[in-house]
């Protein structure tokens, strides 16, 4: 990765971490649509960036068009833990927004979201309230169990 491709991944990620910061004020302030737009301009940043070994959306999409995808910057491999963890807690805290402002099924997919990159017990929690929220008492259960296990 050429030095000035490095320079603008890690302003993209420092870009995102500010955007979540700022979510995460607004959610204090309990302006949970406001938090929800910061929290939603995280991965306008981090969406773009390469993560080592894996594909992006923009990628498998020029390589299902017959056609080879741009280059796109590679997160250095010092901060591919980093930026994993800052999509996975921002999806948490997306869910809780979207507990807050009652869109259960927002909630569920942004918890399942973040249960893709590791199992957390706040993710099944919060996708159990949101289960339970809907009547969909098997899963709130299934969801709830698996929160207390781990």
């Amino acid at each position: 990765m050429t030095a000035v491709k490095h320079a603008e991944a890690l302003s993209q990620i420092g870009q995102a971490e500010a955007f979540k910061q700022e979510g995460n004020n607004r959610f204090k302030e309990q302006n949970f649509r406001g938090a929800l737009g910061s929290y939603h301009k995280v991965f306008c940043f981090v969406n773009g960036l390469q993560l080592p070994g894996e594909r992006n959306e923009a990628a498998q999409y020029a390589e299902m068009m017959g056609r080879q995808a741009g280059a796109s910057m590679t997160v250095p491999g010092d901060r591919v833990k980093d930026v994993k963890k800052l999509k996975q807690s921002t999806y948490l805290n997306m869910a809780a927004c979207y507990l807050k402002l009652g869109e259960h099924r927002k909630c569920i997919d942004a918890c399942t979201k973040a249960l893709s990159t590791s199992k957390l017990s706040k993710a099944y929690f919060r996708r159990g309230q949101a289960h339970l929220e809907l009547r969909s008492l098997d899963e709130a259960k299934e969801d709830f169990e698996r929160a207390r296990e781990l």
